[in-house]
This record gives C-alpha cells, structure tokens and sequence, in this order.
C-alpha cells in the first residue's frame, strides 16, 4: 500500500478525460482577478500549510514558512508580504517542525506541531506566546495524533471553543478488517477543559468498511459552515452528510461527469495494480464553504489513463477538475470545470472575492519561483449579469 506520506501529500493520479474535454462550461467566464504574490529566495512556492484572513476590509494570506521559522503575512489586496511574524522554533518551549496553523484574527494565530497536538502555540502577531496547550497523555488518542494534519481541504477548525484535527490512519490499510467505524478521523480539543476526545461521527462510512481500496483514497475533506454543521465529503460518495443533534442527514453533491461507481478489491493488490485503480478512479477531493455568498464548493477529479511509464506527480498536474457549486440548501447550481496542467487544487482556498485557485502547478508553462500567481472565480458572475 502506499505510505502515509503520500496521504499527506493528497496526490491523486488522474490524466484528461473526454467527458471535460466535451464540457462547454468555459471557467475563464467566472475569473474576475489575479492576484500575483512576491517570494523571497528562502519561500517555496508549494504554499502547503496557509490560512486565509479578511479583516479591516482587506484579504490576507499567511504562511507558515517551515525554512524560516516564521509565518508570513501577505496583503492580497495589495499584493504584498506585509510583515513576518517569528515564533518560538527552539525546544522544549518553541515548535521545531510545524504541521499546521490556524488563524483567528490579526492577534492570534494557532502553530500545531507534528507528531501530537501536545505543545501548540497560540501567539500575537508580535510571534508572542500567548497560550501553550498542554493536554493529559491520552495513550489511544495521542499514538493516532502522530498523524494530524492541517492543510488543503482537511483544516484544522475550531468549533464552539474545540479544536478539530484531522488524523490519518496509521495501521495497515490493506486489512479490511480495519476498515471500520472504530477508527475515528477527528479529533476534538476543548481549550477551556483541557481534554481531548474522538469526534464519534467521523468513522469510516459503512460502504468503505471490511473492504480493500487504494490506500490514499481512504481520507475525509469536512469544513464548519455559518449554520453550525460540519459538512463531511468522502472521495467516493456522491452524497455530501453532516450531523445536527445526533442525526446524520444526507445531501446529493454529486458531479455530471462521474460515469461509473467505484469498486474495491477482491485482494490485496499488487503495488501497479492499485497505482491503476488509483489512476482510473474520479473521486472527490475537497468540500469548502463560502461564508459571503452562502455557497458551497466542491471538487471533483476526473479519471485518468494509467501509464506506469510517466511520473505519478506529472500525471495528476496534467488532469482536469471541475467545482461544483451548490447554494445553501445544497442545491447544486452548476459544475464549472478546468484545464489540467496550470492549476494546483490541493492549494483552494475561499475568500472575500470567491473562489481562489493557485497556479503552482508544477508543469504551468508560465510557472514562476519568485512569484505565486493565483486567479480567483466568482461562480455567481453570470447570475449578475
């Protein structure tokens, strides 16, 4: 199977598919802007760990720079690094090797460290701590954290006065007989009390349990919208689910382009032969909630053609993906979808404007070091006009 560091890196091998290159739908019909932001020799361009921030009527980006110890403030707006914010990177006190982080406000940002959420930072944007969370050693609860993440499409959130990781499994996924609903992918840090505690909701789905699938496929993208519901989308299910009072509640957010209904393995696979079903399987990467115009975004990936002669990596920058719009009812309004090759769609984000696409796509022609260009789309443009 494939090793848990290619779950963190969300990579999923896909190449063109006929049914996009039949869509009309044309997404420069939604782009209203680009945004170009200058990098320095010591930033990378992946941009992997961010958070967005609108406040005082301006859109801000920030970046935790792992090389640099710092977390770097951009203006989108003005298309600026505005300010560096160091924070404490010296042990036992400071966060060596940062996860991921979490903003708040200007004045508050949260660090998560790897390989447990014990030690996470709250600080100014002076870089002064001004909390350090410090759990009781739960032994189940802490051996899975080793495996948290904070990116993409699966942030860490805080709720109603709790942080909600995402964790990834750690036991051998080729064993369906762990894939159950035992194993929890969130969970819940309440800051007040000091305790940590599975998200009892977020298990295996019962269509994924005592089967074998692709091992990268086996993640979760959830988000919290303004209503108070953490909106769940597994890769393989058309349905979007969320949970109110106990009760799991159901919604179609399926994309018009998925032509077939995924089948797990007989056995065990051989390593190609899962890389294939890997590559051939469309499946749904991430969910994201538009706070300003009550919207929600969902991605979908094409399926590919296996090539085991071509790098997995070139595969999936060259495939296309659509967004699939719904409205606050989960409604769906319309599915837009884009080229392969210059977008990254493991770097979405929602902002102020709309939707916000990176172009750090490692096989865009037009690819930069030094700056990180990113369009954004208003899916309601044509609803204006």
């Amino acid at each position: 199977m494939k090793s848990t560091i290619s779950l963190f890196l969300g990579f999923t091998i896909f190449s063109c598919s006929p049914l996009a290159s039949e869509e009309k739908t044309n997404s420069n019909l939604f782009k209203i802007s680009e945004i170009n932001l200058p990098l320095d020799d010591s930033t990378a361009l992946d941009f992997i760990r961010t958070s967005y921030l609108f406040e005082n009527d301006t859109e801000f980006l920030y970046h935790q720079n792992e090389f640099k110890k710092s977390i770097q403030v951009y203006n989108l707006d003005l298309e600026i690094l505005e300010k560096e914010i160091k924070y404490p990177s010296t042990p036992p006190l400071g966060i060596n090797t940062a996860q991921g982080i979490l903003v708040i406000n200007s004045d508050s940002v949260f660090i998560f460290p790897t390989l447990t959420v014990r030690g996470s930072l709250l600080i100014n944007d002076s870089g002064e701590v001004l909390n350090r969370y410090m759990p009781p050693r739960y032994k189940s609860i802490e051996e899975s954290l080793v495996n948290h993440i904070s990116f993409g499409s699966m942030p860490t959130i805080l709720s109603k006065g709790k942080l909600r990781f995402i964790q990834l499994p750690m036991f051998d996924l080729s064993n369906p007989a762990n894939i159950s609903d035992e194993f929890k992918f969130e969970v819940s840090y309440d800051i007040a009390a000091n305790t940590l505690e599975f998200v009892e909701e977020s298990g295996f789905p019962s269509f994924y349990q005592d089967k074998i699938w692709p091992g990268s496929d086996l993640q979760v993208s959830r988000i919290e919208d303004d209503f108070e519901r953490v909106i769940y989308s597994w890769k393989y299910f058309d349905s979007l689910s969320y949970f109110l009072d106990g009760q799991e509640f159901k919604v179609f957010g399926g994309s018009k382009f998925k032509n077939s209904e995924v089948k797990p393995f007989a056995m065990v696979p051989e390593p190609e032969k899962e890389d294939k079903a890997w590559v051939e399987n469309s499946k749904y990467y991430g969910i994201y909630f538009d706070p300003y115009r009550k919207l929600y975004y969902r991605t979908f990936q094409f399926p590919g053609i296996y090539d085991k002669n071509v790098i997995l990596k070139e595969i999936d920058a060259k495939k296309q993906f659509s967004v699939i719009v719904l409205d606050k009812d989960f409604k769906i309004i319309k599915e837009v979808v884009f080229p392969g090759g210059i977008y990254n769609v493991y770097r979405a984000f929602v902002g102020k404007k709309g939707f916000y696409l990176p172009k750090n796509n490692i096989l865009n022609p037009e690819l930069q070091e030094n700056y990180l260009s990113i369009d954004v789309f208003d899916f309601t443009q044509d609803e204006e006009n």
